[in-house]
């Protein structure tokens, strides 16, 4: 009988659609065995990984991160270390900040499997690799059963690189982001076939709702700015759903670039109209964040207290116009 395996899945999260169906494909591939899933933002990627460790009491130890990177060397070592002491480790990514920076320090970490393209998502990029190399050599029904997901991953596919073939991608997407990560993870591995369950159509529902209001905002805050080489910069507020709100505020615009503060998740989203060739990750990588060259993001801390700080400024020129009252 083959030793138990014991699979810890470290995806992106915590709502997003490629990262949960990436976890989803890993978890079905090994289904019946112990999985253990995890979604992580990008900003806490560094600590989740390193806060890993052996789990497996007599079996194998196998750790999967999908649709993220890290950029501490002390996160690389801790994997390093989780490896020498029998982990199995595999990294699939699709982000050009992962892409571009393979070879980095941090990275430096036998794997026991790695894929890194930008050809496709890091759900399409995770299934081809477990179908091509099958390393559990499974019977046929279970591997027919496993074939079976790839429509999820083609939708997953779909969105995440706004191919949009697949009508109902952008619904899955905003489903995703309404219930959570690992809820909609778990209503996913219910699935046979990609029609959604009660929970989820009830989150796309609630989901619509509150993206509609999240455009609101974001067209009653929204500064555009003409630059001297021709790009248009369009900032605004928004709150969640920030990829369906920037598609509202790019539609029609031309050499365009839409900056959002999420006030719920207190992070800046960068999208580019479809004319536009602005290589996106990179300036999100010069602030410390990431992503591919059409959609990135990053989080700036100082941000976050200017709205307190002009509105400090307009209340106290108005207070300290009022009489002085002595105690």
């Amino acid at each position: 009988m083959a030793p138990r395996r014991t699979v810890q899945i470290v995806s992106h999260g915590p709502s997003c659609l490629d990262g949960v169906m990436a976890a989803a494909a890993v978890a079905r591939y090994y289904a019946g065995e112990r999985v253990i899933p995890t979604l992580s933002g990008n900003s806490d990627t560094d600590r989740t990984i390193q806060g890993l460790s052996l789990k497996a009491r007599d079996g194998i130890d196998e750790i999967w991160i999908t649709d993220l990177s890290w950029t501490a060397v002390e996160t690389g070592a801790h994997l390093t270390s989780l490896v020498e002491r029998g982990a199995r480790v595999y990294w699939i990514d699709h982000h050009r900040t992962a892409v571009s920076r393979a070879d980095a320090p941090e990275f430096k970490v036998p794997f026991t499997g790695k894929v890194l393209s930008e050809q496709f998502s890091a759900a399409r990029l995770a299934f081809n690799y477990l179908l091509k190399t099958d390393t559990r050599q499974l019977p046929a029904r279970q591997k027919a059963a496993f074939e079976s997901f790839f429509p999820f991953v083609e939708i997953a596919d779909d969105h995440d690189r706004w191919v949009h073939k697949i009508p109902e991608s952008p619904d899955w997407a905003l489903a995703v982001q309404t219930l959570g990560g690992i809820a909609s993870y778990r209503e996913i591995m219910k699935l046979e076939q990609p029609v959604m369950t009660r929970r989820l159509a009830m989150a796309l529902a609630t989901g619509q709702e509150a993206m509609r209001k999240s455009v609101e905002l974001a067209r009653a805050t929204m500064v555009d700015r003409e630059l001297p080489n021709g790009i248009k910069v369009r900032t605004a507020c928004c709150f969640g759903y920030s990829s369906e709100v920037a598609a509202h505020l790019y539609e029609g615009q031309h050499r365009t670039v839409v900056a959002l503060f999420d006030l719920r998740s207190q992070g800046i989203s960068l999208r580019r109209s479809a004319d536009s060739d602005v290589n996106l990750a990179a300036i999100a990588e010069s602030f410390g964040g990431g992503g591919h060259a059409a959609a990135s993001g990053f989080a700036l801390a100082e941000l976050r207290r200017l709205p307190a700080e002009r509105l400090a400024e307009l209340l106290s020129g108005k207070l300290e116009s009022l009489p002085h009252r002595s105690s």
